[in-house]
């Protein structure tokens, strides 16, 4: 018999504290709102029952701390002190883009426009997906068949996951096309096989019901941080009503 698929969870945080609508990208001190930590956990729920042997996130304050929420649902399914471990892990970031600290009406309906004319040292769309398949490679070569992994990441990174969950290319020409149908929800899950090689065979894709994503928190100060996360990046984020951020797309940033 054949290699058997492991199972890859791609995580995308939870919705983030963002009153000022801005296009936070790389840049630090942006935390969970109070709606994204119960989206987090909602997520922690859905992978309860999966016995997960590593979690991994990108280095960023919203998908570390989304993260530790699925640490902590594991502990409390499996009876563990601590849960699997949890690593940062670089190819989990947030896309490179010049676009940082710009309003978030700057690309509303047009989130694909991000990569145009991408300058030198900035990531294409492409460049975004092909680090998720090295990614895949290295824990199909890592882990044996029937291991699950969770990874925490962001929202062009598990957009990327779904194209490849449906057997699409992974290029800008797809993410334009595919866009408004495939992008994920804040704390979404999409759960991909993968065989020996890395290759994707298929995967399936989950959305907490607190999705899609509401931004009714963003002026409300959002939870307290413990621990290292709250002193290594604190708090951040900060004005648009309800209403009008209900209107803007729903992935607001990645």
């Amino acid at each position: 018999p054949g290699w058997a698929s492991m199972r890859v969870h791609l995580v995308r945080h939870g919705e983030v504290h963002n009153p000022r609508s801005v296009m936070y990208g790389r840049l630090p001190r942006f935390r969970l709102s109070a709606h994204g930590v119960r989206q987090a956990e909602e997520a922690a729920a859905h992978l309860a029952s999966r016995q997960l042997a590593l979690i991994l996130c990108s280095p960023m304050l919203r998908a570390r701390t989304t993260a530790r929420e699925l640490q902590r649902g594991q502990a409390r399914a499996h009876r563990q002190p601590q849960g699997p471990p949890l690593r940062q892990e670089a190819a989990l970031l947030e896309v490179h883009t010049p676009h940082d600290g710009k309003p978030l009406s700057t690309f509303a309906g047009r989130w694909h426009t991000l990569y145009d004319d991408v300058p030198e040292g900035y990531e294409t769309f492409e460049a975004v997906a092909s680090r998720l398949r090295s990614l895949l490679a290295r824990l199909a070569a890592d882990f044996g068949e029937d291991a699950e992994v969770a990874c925490v990441t962001h929202g062009d990174v598990v957009f990327s996951a779904r194209l490849l969950a449906e057997g699409l290319p992974t290029t800008l020409a797809s993410k334009k096309r595919e866009d408004a149908r495939l992008y994920p929800a804040t704390a979404s899950i999409v759960s991909l096989d993968v065989d020996a090689d890395g290759s994707v065979r298929g995967g399936a894709y989950w959305a907490p019901t607190r999705a899609p994503d509401r931004f009714t928190e963003t002026q409300a100060q959002a939870p307290a941080l413990c621990g290292a996360a709250a002193a290594e990046e604190g708090g951040g984020g900060g004005g648009e009503t309800p209403a009008r951020k209900a209107k803007r797309s729903r992935r607001g940033v990645s």
